[in-house]
């Protein structure tokens, strides 16, 4: 449940490779095991699943700091006036990468019902 009080639902589990900025760079981070709920306008990373990954997390100063297993930096995301550790990423269109069938997104996604694949676009 979101802030505003409107939920979304997971429809799904997967990895989920991220993109953390660190200057003009960034390094990628795959987090395991993350929830898929489409119809949120935007991801929210937990702090725990980027642990789990295997790195380590400090806030100070309004700075956000991740550090990789060696204790490298990897990413600094500074705080937003409102707070909030947000990070920009410029989207791609909307494009099918591939076309499946019905059938091949069953097994892919582990065997979900075929009434769970479907879904409705606006």
């Amino acid at each position: 449940m979101a802030a505003n009080k409107h939920v979304f639902y997971a429809i799904g589990t997967g990895d989920l490779r991220i993109e953390v900025p660190h200057g003009e760079s960034s390094t990628p981070i795959i987090l395991k095991d993350v929830l898929h709920a489409p119809k949120m306008g935007l991801t929210i990373v937990s702090i725990d699943q980027i642990c789990k990954a295997g790195n380590s997390v400090m806030f100070k100063d309004d700075i956000c700091t991740i550090k990789n297993k060696d204790n490298k930096v990897i990413g600094i995301i500074p705080a937003s006036t409102n707070g909030l550790y947000k990070v920009e990423h410029v989207h791609m269109a909307m494009v099918a990468l591939e076309c499946v069938e019905l059938a091949t997104l069953h097994r892919r996604l582990c065997h979900i019902a075929p009434d769970g694949v479907k879904v409705q676009w606006p």
